[in-house]
């Protein structure tokens, strides 16, 4: 009977934290496809716009390495309660936003919620699921947040095209006061709490880093690689993150333990998941400019194009769960990476007078090998960590995964921007060639991480 209970109570807990997440995760892309409207409507340019994704990231990535303290430090239910507190008071303060200040105020509060909850669900989850079902509880993971990003621009796409921007809070609000809900009565504590304490010094080093070195990196396409306005923020940012990172092997209680680094399967598997989310975002960003600049599609259409793609995202995603547990994420990976590359390789034939749904089946591809990469990836990291450091490797996986979109993103648009700019042709000829260098980029980054899966090691049981 005991047991019975405790299984409920695992599913619940299960389902509230997963809820969570999504919403979490589905909010950080949801104004994408309002970005003209918003510009128009507080008159601002497109790298002013920018900073509403921008701003989302750099607030995780500034809480999501405390969540190694906050986990250990405060219960499971209080964390999540809060964290959706934060989702809720972000969406109001955004629907009501009367300038443009107020709205990346109310991204910033929504992203506190999102740097605790997407570490945390993944420890809550390793801890919940048996080991040898860890693989089904990251591709359940998966299926969530994977998708999240792929189809928030299209459901929020067809809200504006009948309501506008701000009712995209609107609909999202109910769905986040049921989950609120759901947590006050379903979430249980379930990790193990310690005595801990916060670096200050490691929190400020971490923020002004990172900060710093994604807002030179964003610099790039407007004032040039050179200009000042890019460099001193570059540089001081690298300086701030080398810094915490001597800090966390110096102080006796890091707030990201990178010792976990020694260990050479988790080091791999982190670069590996580096580079997929790169490719991730970067193409869910560059091929709607391109199918809109270049082939000129509606908005509506170039949206569509990635929905196919979203749907065999979830089921690949979930799928490759179960396979992990079965044949390990060595195998499943390299399959994803060969795929991956394949796709991009396909995509960067697609010309200016093909049909725009070529888009759509060489970006199905391109999800098929993402689904087989990503969270298999994440199993293999979290194998090699002991679970009294689970809390830390997870604040590790999802730094990563932040900080790696924002990179990628940042540098990879840059790239076709530059070569826009650049050339004296035609602006769907300029559009083209650009996104052209980019995809072959990706592309050569995607071999590589199958080169790079060729040498793991994994732990099988």
């Amino acid at each position: 009977m005991w047991m019975k209970q405790d299984r409920i109570q695992s599913k619940g807990v299960v389902a509230v934290v997963l809820s969570a997440a999504f919403l979490l995760t589905f909010n950080q892309f949801l104004l994408i496809t309002a970005f003209p409207t918003i510009m128009e409507e507080f008159n601002i340019n497109a790298t002013q716009v920018q900073w509403l994704t921008t701003a989302f990231i750099l607030t995780t990535i500034i809480f999501i390495p405390m969540s190694g303290y906050l986990s250990t430090t405060f219960s499971s239910k209080t964390l999540v309660i809060f964290a959706v507190t934060c989702l809720l008071a972000g969406t109001i303060i955004g629907g009501w936003s009367p300038n443009f200040s107020v709205l990346i105020l109310s991204r910033v509060i929504q992203a506190i919620g999102a740097g605790i909850i997407l570490p945390l669900v993944q420890s809550i989850l390793l801890i919940v699921f048996p080991y040898h079902r860890r693989g089904f509880a990251m591709g359940l993971l998966g299926a969530v947040t994977n998708v999240a990003p792929a189809t928030a621009p299209s459901l929020s796409g067809i809200v504006i095209d009948y309501l506008d921007w701000r009712s995209l809070h609107w609909v999202l609000l109910p769905f986040i006061i049921i989950t609120f809900i759901l947590a006050i009565f379903l979430m249980k504590n379930v990790l193990e709490k310690q005595q801990t304490k916060l670096d200050l010094h490691s929190v400020i080093l971490s923020a002004i880093g990172f900060s710093f070195f994604i807002f030179g990196l964003s610099n790039i396409s407007v004032y040039g690689l050179l200009s000042p306005v890019t460099i001193i923020p570059i540089v001081l940012g690298i300086a701030g993150v080398l810094f915490f990172i001597r800090r966390q092997f110096d102080i006796p209680t890091p707030v990201l333990n990178l010792n976990l680094f020694r260990n050479r399967t988790f080091s791999l598997a982190i670069i590996l998941i580096f580079i997929n989310m790169m490719l991730l975002l970067s193409t869910e960003t560059i091929l709607p400019m391109f199918a809109q600049n270049a082939l000129g599609t509606s908005a509506f259409l170039s949206g569509f194009l990635l929905v196919p793609g979203t749907v065999i995202l979830s089921i690949i995603t979930f799928i490759s769960g179960s396979l992990y547990d079965r044949y390990g994420g060595k195998r499943i990976a390299i399959i994803g990476f060969v795929l991956t590359t394949v796709s991009l390789i396909l995509l960067n034939t697609v010309g200016i007078n093909d049909s725009p749904y070529w888009i759509m089946v060489h970006f199905c591809l391109f999800m098929s090998g993402f689904g087989l990469t990503l969270m298999p990836l994440v199993t293999v990291s979290m194998s090699e960590v002991a679970d009294i450091d689970i809390p830390h490797g997870s604040a590790i996986v999802n730094t990563v995964r932040q900080f790696a979109m924002a990179f990628g993103i940042i540098v990879l648009t840059s790239i076709i921007s530059i070569t826009v700019a650049a050339m004296d042709a035609p602006p769907e000829e300029s559009m083209y060639t650009g996104t052209s260098y980019a995809l072959a980029i990706m592309a050569a980054l995607a071999f590589a991480g199958f080169g790079l899966t060729l040498l793991l090691k994994e732990k099988r049981y």
